[in-house]
């Protein structure tokens, strides 16, 4: 079901993302791949039901920071497929059990959704052991800081340096698909909605699929109307987004800055150093932190917030 809020499983169920799945399918006959893509493109979904169709290993590693996290959510899935995995002593390096996991995977595909807020270091020179060792192919998802940072673009320091897996990236469906997903959803529920009601929701939010799956089970489901839905998914999305955003800022230096900078988007590069009055390699290094977090983008000479629910909460905060 296209308005089913869980990540889809099934092909059938996986609207507009044939080729990125077939791409998935060519590439890791011989490649590592990773997934990249903001909030609600549909990540998870194209994973799952890759690794549905090829017998693979699903990890979900949403706000796992730790090797010991990772670990026990490697162990965790491993042992569903009766695989069975000893602590060993108190003393145990959590990197030695994770190699231990990984030998008793060989041969599979294994999915590590949300894996950018593993530490670095020690997840890059696992991973390199893994790469070296092991009969194992690995599919990740995330935004491009941490660890796929260090998978994408690594130094010549980096263990990883030339075994840069290769990429995918989601982007929200063009308005026509974004249209044509909605009134598919609809059907199922036997339901007909001005065309004119669902091309203000695609416009309002993005064509990000899973912004639109949320307005159509409100309406579908919850049986809301158009303006009630809109809204909804806008209130509920603004308490996902608002966490993003904070687990970015947090730490960083002037986060008050940021958010400056964020409300004044669409802008371009001379009108935010004129507004901000900072230096240029501080403007950039800004720029490029956000960028890299998906959070905002450039078009042209113009940088912009491209989700529409991230793009309103900034002008409220």
């Amino acid at each position: 079901m296209l308005f089913d809020l869980r990540p889809k499983e099934k092909r059938e169920e996986l609207y507009g993302r044939e080729k990125e799945l077939e791409e998935l399918h060519r590439l890791t006959e011989s490649e590592w791949v990773v997934v990249l893509g903001r909030r609600m493109t549909g990540k998870t979904s194209l994973l799952k039901v890759f690794l549905n169709e090829v017998d693979g290993l699903y990890v979900n590693l949403a706000g796992v920071r730790s090797m010991r996290g990772f670990v026990e959510e490697l162990m965790k899935h491993a042992r569903k497929l009766n695989i069975e995995i000893t602590m060993g002593p108190l003393t145990i390096s959590w990197t030695r059990l994770a190699e231990d996991v990984f030998s008793k995977l060989e041969g599979r595909i294994i999915g590590l959704d949300e894996v950018q807020e593993l530490p670095r270091n020690y997840m890059l020179k696992l991973l390199k052991k893994v790469w070296d060792t092991y009969d194992v192919k690995l599919v990740f998802t995330g935004s491009l800081v941490g660890v796929i940072t260090g998978l994408l673009e690594p130094t010549p320091q980096s263990p990883l340096y030339g075994r840069q897996p290769a990429k995918i990236e989601l982007k929200p469906f063009p308005s026509d698909v974004g249209v044509e997903f909605l009134e598919a959803g609809f059907r199922e529920f036997d339901m007909r909605p001005p065309r004119l009601e669902v091309e203000e929701a695609v416009e309002s939010l993005g064509g990000y699929p899973g912004w639109l799956a949320y307005y159509g089970n409100m309406r579908c489901v919850r049986g809301l109307g158009h303006r009630e839905a809109l809204e909804q998914v806008y209130s509920d999305g603004k308490q996902v987004l608002i966490q993003e955003l904070k687990k970015f800022l947090a730490g960083r230096k002037n986060p008050e800055r940021y958010v400056r900078l964020l409300k004044l988007l669409p802008a371009k590069w001379s009108e935010l150093e004129t507004a901000l009055g900072i230096n240029a390699k501080v403007l950039s290094d800004m720029l490029d932190s956000l960028e890299r977090a998906m959070i905002i983008e450039k078009k042209g000479n113009t940088y912009t917030i491209p989700d529409p629910i991230m793009r309103r909460l900034v002008l409220e905060l």
